[in-house]
């Protein structure tokens, strides 16, 4: 029955295969695919150290903006260049320097004399910037943007599913909706609203009366050079390298290994659906002179489990702060905004010519006593109700090399650092090097900086990455880890020690043509799995090895094939995995774009386990964890119904070829061998 099925689904996708490419040929259009392809390949490099609900929506919108409104190459600043994340630092300061020594760049082909840029990047670069005189202003005009999307798992879980009295452990539908709606005018004026309901939580009904589970909004507008931006609502703040202050996303280890410096620092709104990585209040940001100036105020509930409350059940103590985001259960509902937390700071920046040095200072109140349940492993972790940072951070490019750094204290007395340079220090070559060092006791107000483990806490190590251009169609690219915490983990008896590297070859025989082969391995310690009361440290290696190639057979079609392998050692026990699959993404007819794949994969168990990023609807990530023996497929289509109404539609399923086999866990545990998952999306622009 199995091989009947996988044999039915391989069919089907050949089909699909087939019927795109004959579209194709009886319909094509010529279309620039250029801009998307770089969006997906950054967002793959950096969801690569992310889990499966992971949020990029911010970097997304920052290409997506420059994709529809390209940035005056020959008018940027260092600030702005910054903003395109495929950039490196010394290219961003090369393309500085080259334009300060020849002046006005014309064209993707100069692109190409300046160090540090090839053919492919030049491409890449043209896709999201325009070639216009330095004192010519892209056009700015009013835009408005409207987006409705609904997601569903057909298959029900456990928490769906009543028991013998009737009575479900989720509260709401499987059903998931998000409502986006934003208008602005380039960066004088913003506003936004983001409204979202998690499978499992009630809409119009029980907890949430007035609709959504989690409202999210901002009005934002610039008045001048003096008051560079001013935000009401939800923002976003990023300063130095993510020690004291650094909502959303931050910088990751990736394949590249030379873009090391965390960039993009600042303010701005936040248009996430992430319920958590978010400050609530006032923010302004002010330009003076060589002096740039942020302060902040932020007002927010967050969930969190109370364990001891008054008689008004106003928390006096809380064991935890939740980060899921779910209010599916009576527990989780319980939590939800339990506890308030006030955020106070402010980072002045002053700036001549390649060097900058800042300060930086926040304070956090708690509505209540933070006091988690004493383990070993959280013996520093903070507690109290009352929080303060402190740190300074700087930047110094000199010559071919960019030198930046931040220390920071905390008010139990811990103190983290991070330091590191990225060089080019011949022409076709890049490298990296980054020290950190975060104490068990440095408690991070908001921070989220460079490094192996979640949280600015109980690490140190260095790490050092290389990028090489020995010839105009090939690019090496890799980086050796090697760090230790100073206290035991979560995962460990004693303290941790690990390496991990990546090392990457990339060749583009032609312009349509493109491969790499990727080797990365890891090793460090955790406890043992056997059976005894105190268990040992033992050594885990983790091995992969992915060989990826990408074919634009015209400018309408292209393929993806991949392959992957995974290794585990663990206690003497070796296991292993590996994964197949292969995308064809078409444009069969004008205004109809699909992308299907079929993935097949087969792994021993969890522990082997790959994972690979899927293309989706817009403004949202997948990364699924591919384990055991299965299929994966989807498809994924857009469709324009109008000049400014796009629909999205995108169906797929794992299906697993084991016998008896189930899905997941306790609530979202699914009885049988296979989850289907659909999800419409609607975009008006206007």
């Amino acid at each position: 029955m199995k091989s009947k099925q996988l044999l039915l689904n391989a069919r089907t996708f050949c089909l699909l295969v087939m019927f795109l490419f004959l579209q194709n040929i009886l319909f094509g259009q010529q279309a620039n695919y250029v801009g998307q392809s770089v969006i997906e390949r950054v967002v793959e490099s950096y969801a690569e150290e992310l889990s499966e609900d992971g949020d990029l929506t911010l970097l997304l919108e920052d290409l997506e903006a420059y994709l529809e409104t390209p940035m005056n190459i020959n008018a940027a600043s260092r600030t702005d260049l910054e903003k395109l994340f495929f950039l490196t630092s010394y290219q961003i300061e090369n393309l500085l320097a080259y334009r300060k020594q020849y002046g006005q760049l014309y064209s993707q082909y100069e692109l190409e004399a300046i160090e540090g840029f090839n053919t492919q990047l030049a491409t890449d670069l043209a896709a999201f910037v325009a070639f216009l005189p330095p004192d010519v202003q892209v056009q700015t005009y009013w835009k408005q943007e409207m987006l409705l999307r609904y997601g569903q798992y057909l298959e029900p879980s456990a928490g769906f599913v009543a028991n013998d009295d009737g009575e479900k452990a989720f509260a709401g539908s499987p059903a998931r909706y998000l409502f986006k709606y934003r208008v602005e005018k380039g960066d004088r004026f913003k506003l936004g609203l983001t409204a979202e309901n998690d499978a499992g939580e009630q809409f119009f009904a029980g907890n949430n009366p007035y609709g959504f589970d989690f409202y999210s909004g901002y009005v934002g507008f610039s008045a001048n050079k003096v008051l560079s931006s001013l935000i009401v609502g939800d923002y976003q703040v990023k300063t130095g390298q993510g020690l004291v202050m650094w909502s959303g996303y931050g910088k990751r280890k990736s394949s590249e290994g030379t873009g090391v410096r965390a960039t993009g620092q600042g303010l701005r709104a936040n248009t996430s659906a992430d319920e958590n990585n978010f400050m609530r209040g006032v923010a302004a940001q002010f330009e003076l002179g060589s002096f740039d100036l942020l302060t902040y105020y932020s007002n927010n509930n967050v969930d969190a489990t109370v364990v001891l409350a008054d008689s008004t059940q106003q928390p006096l103590v809380v064991s935890s702060l939740q980060s899921s985001g779910y209010h599916r259960t009576n527990s989780e509902i319980s939590n939800k905004n339990a506890l308030n937390v006030q955020t106070a700071g402010a980072s002045l920046k002053y700036t001549y010519k390649r060097f900058s040095l800042g300060l930086n200072g926040a304070w956090r109140l708690y509505g209540a006593q933070v006091d988690p349940a004493w383990q070993p492993y959280n013996h520093y972790y903070f507690r109290g109700d009352q929080n303060f940072n402190l740190s300074t951070d700087m930047l110094w490019v000199f010559n071919r090399i960019n030198f930046f750094g931040e220390a920071a204290y905390s008010k139990s007395g811990g103190m983290a650092l991070i330091t590191g340079f990225e060089s080019q220090p011949a022409n076709k070559i890049g490298i990296s090097m980054v020290y950190r060092n975060y104490a068990p006791d440095f408690h991070t107000i908001n921070g989220t900086a460079f490094g192996e483990s979640d949280g600015v806490r109980n690490e140190h190590g260095i790490f050092a990455g290389l990028t090489l251009l020995p010839f105009s169609k090939v690019k090496i690219s890799g980086y050796v880890d090697s760090y230790a915490s100073h206290w035991v983990r979560y995962t460990s008896t004693g303290p941790v020690r690990g390496a991990d590297f990546i090392l990457q070859t990339e060749y583009s025989p032609t312009r349509k043509i493109d491969m790499y082969l990727r080797l990365k391995s890891e090793n460090n310690s955790e406890k043992s799995s056997v059976d005894e009361p105190v268990k040992p440290d033992v050594a885990v290696q983790t091995t992969r090895a992915r060989y990826n190639l990408n074919w634009s057979m015209s400018e309408n079609v292209s393929l993806r094939m991949r392959a992957e392998w995974s290794g585990y050692e663990k206690d003497g026990k070796i296991e292993s995995g590996w994964l197949l699959f292969a995308d064809v993404v078409s444009r069969p007819l004008p205004k109809l774009t699909a992308t299907a794949r079929m993935a097949w994969f087969n792994t021993q168990s969890y522990n082997s386990r790959v994972y690979a990023y899927e293309n989706d609807v817009p403004q949202y990530f997948y990364i699924p964890a591919f384990y055991s023996n299965g299929l994966r497929y989807y498809l994924n289509l857009s469709y324009a119904l109008l000049d400014n109404l796009k629909l999205y539609f995108k169906i797929s399923q794992s299906l697993y070829l084991d016998d008896e086999f189930s899905i997941g866990s306790g609530n979202t545990a699914v009885d049988g061998n296979k989850r289907t998952e659909a999800r419409v999306q609607l975009r008006y622009r206007f």
